[in-house]
């Protein structure tokens, strides 16, 4: 494999790194999409509306703790985001969560049509593939490590298993396990595979920041579900109270607010212990878990 052409190590720090990562972020995916036909042209819709790509600037941040080159993180970065638009993409579709608002803009499917989403979200579900396939900085055995990772995570095993089961579970009966299992495979998976990633790529040891990554995603969904409860759609940039609507069993309906507050703080603790423990409570990746538990009011 030739040699990476690798710029400068750029050092973060808590006030530069949000704004530096994102603007990152939303340059490397600007590169894949070219607007050659009409899917080019709704993936740019959906890939450039404006998110807060949560799941990537987790993987620079442990890129950055782990003394990795961003270049090295770039092209898995960028998969990442566009594979969490893709989900969304179908998430929002009439035969699933048929929502007509995200980031504060129409859906995809609203803006052009059903058919349209389905084969963009297809496209990006490939394009994040390929992007992993091409990226010269990464070795023929990462990039077989990272892809056996990635369709584990977002396969039937992961994501796609959550969702139906998000679906299912509208007619049943679930116990307190059963919906953690649910938020765990959803939406815990990508970003286990965010946080993870570059520790795969760095050769470190993935134990720690594994207990890490699962407490994470699960509490980034269970936040999720309480801001549904109680904020606005304006402040959402989605429909809000949404899920009492469609008999969605998510933890909060199920367990009541308070139960869902004291699940998230104690998850929040247990991050909190975790990180201490790598001495890295002053780190930019600290206060961002720390902002993302934040986030509830």
């Amino acid at each position: 494999m030739a040699k990476p052409n690798l710029s400068p190590k750029i050092h973060l720090n808590k006030d530069n790194f949000e704004s530096l990562l994102q603007e990152r972020v939303n340059n490397e995916i600007s590169k894949y999409i070219i607007n050659t036909n009409e899917i080019d042209e709704s993936m740019r819709y959906a890939l450039t509306n404006p998110g807060k790509r949560v799941r990537p600037l987790l993987a620079y941040l442990i890129g950055d703790v782990l003394n990795l080159n961003l270049n090295m993180l770039d092209g898995t970065a960028s998969a990442i985001e566009i594979i969490h638009t893709y989900s969304l993409v179908h998430d929002d579709l009439p035969c699933m969560d048929d929502d007509d608002l995200r980031r504060g803009q129409p859906t995809l499917h609203v803006k052009y049509s059903e058919s349209t989403a389905v084969l963009a979200g297809d496209a990006m579900a490939s394009l994040a593939i390929d992007i992993i396939l091409q990226d010269s900085c990464l070795s023929s055995d990462l990039k077989v490590e990272l892809l056996q990772f990635l369709m584990k995570t977002i396969g039937p095993e992961g994501m796609i298993l959550g969702q139906i089961q998000d679906i299912s579970f509208e007619t049943k009966n679930v116990s307190e396990e059963q919906i953690l299992k649910m938020n765990e495979l959803k939406t815990g998976a990508l970003v286990e595979f965010s946080m993870l990633a570059p520790v795969i790529i760095a050769g470190e040891d993935k134990k720690q920041w594994g207990k890490i990554a699962k407490r994470v995603g699960i509490t980034f969904q269970l936040i999720d579900d309480l801001l549904d409860i109680q904020e606005t759609e304006e402040k959402l940039g989605k429909a809000a109270k949404k899920d009492k609507k469609k008999n969605k069993k998510n933890y909060p309906i199920c367990f009541g607010v308070d139960k869902t507050r004291d699940k998230i703080k104690e998850y929040q603790n247990e991050v909190a212990v975790l990180i201490s423990e790598m001495n890295l409570s002053e780190h930019p990746i600290s206060i961002y878990i720390n902002k993302l538990f934040a986030r509830q009011k």
